[in-house]
């Protein structure tokens, strides 16, 4: 799944699943930003959202099962 992930001075602040949203979230942020001196540097990065689900038990590499005894 395509994700646009928004930081706010290199920190994330969230992930929208368009660009256009993103860009919304970040001139909401702007409007509330009151001094010119204190703005923050906002950026888009575009990826890849991946879930990776746990191992069970059972599917666990024999190495480490064996590893563990």
């Amino acid at each position: 799944m395509k994700r646009f992930y928004v930081f706010k001075d290199g920190m994330q602040q969230g992930s929208m699943s368009s660009k256009e949203e993103a860009i919304e979230l970040i001139r909401r942020r702007q409007k509330r930003e009151t001094h010119p001196i204190l703005r923050s540097e906002y950026s888009i990065i575009e990826g890849e959202e991946e879930f990776i689900p746990y191992l069970t038990q059972l599917e666990q590499p024999k190495k480490k099962r064996e590893m563990e005894r």
